[in-house]
């Protein structure tokens, strides 16, 4: 099962009810252009909170490859209603990253 969700940010997302996610699936922006580079999530940290204030360990680090293709992260599953995709670098360095999809598997 794939669980659409708004936008992340470093606060997370709630996603509206109790769910055991076993990981997400990330979709880099796909404008095209020279800027569609910009953004893309270089090293990232996946957590899981039932509350949405006390996130524990990552249940899931790595590195994206950069490219525009969709990515699936998988982590042992966790259950909990907030889901944060932490983005630890920006694959040219910037201080900002973007996303077109982000969505929680179970």
């Amino acid at each position: 099962m794939v669980y659409g969700l708004a936008a992340l940010d470093s606060s997370g997302r709630n996603m509206g009810a109790s769910y055991c996610v076993s990981g997400l699936r990330y979709l880099p922006r796909q404008d095209g252009g020279s800027g569609a580079v910009n953004g893309r999530i270089g090293q990232y940290e996946v957590y899981v909170s039932t509350d949405g204030t006390n996130w524990g360990t990552a249940v899931a680090t790595g590195a994206f490859a950069n490219g525009a293709s969709q990515k699936d992260v998988r982590s042992t599953a966790k259950t909990g209603q907030y889901l944060r995709l932490r983005a630890v670098s920006e694959v040219a360095g910037n201080p900002w990253t973007s996303a077109a999809e982000i969505y929680a598997l179970n």
